[in-house]
């Protein structure tokens, strides 16, 4: 009995952990000489599967999200990595700001 109950409390565990998302911002790691956030967005996003194939992993990057946003002169870029099935799914967004 005792030990059906661990079985039953570590599926649990692993479940809930498997069943979790997070998701983490590096706003800070880009800035353009303190230059005040533009008033365009521009976003590209991939997504990436057990970290080894990714939707559209070349077009996500700076220059994309830029292109998409139509800003000529980025004056802050975010990094988002969302966090789905403890690793399995993975979607990186790439944003900037700027004129």
């Amino acid at each position: 009995m005792k030990k059906n109950i661990i079985t039953l409390a570590a599926s649990a565990v692993f479940a809930v952990s498997m069943l979790t998302s997070c998701a983490t911002i590096n706003s800070g790691a880009a800035l353009a000489e303190k230059a005040p956030v533009g008033q365009k967005v521009g976003e590209a996003t991939s997504t990436y599967i057990l970290g080894m194939w990714s939707s559209k992993g070349q077009e996500n990057n700076i220059q994309k999200a830029a292109e998409n946003g139509g800003i000529q002169k980025v004056t802050q870029v975010e990094y988002i990595d969302q966090v789905v099935f403890g690793g399995i799914f993975i979607k990186h967004t790439t944003r900037v700001y700027g004129e």
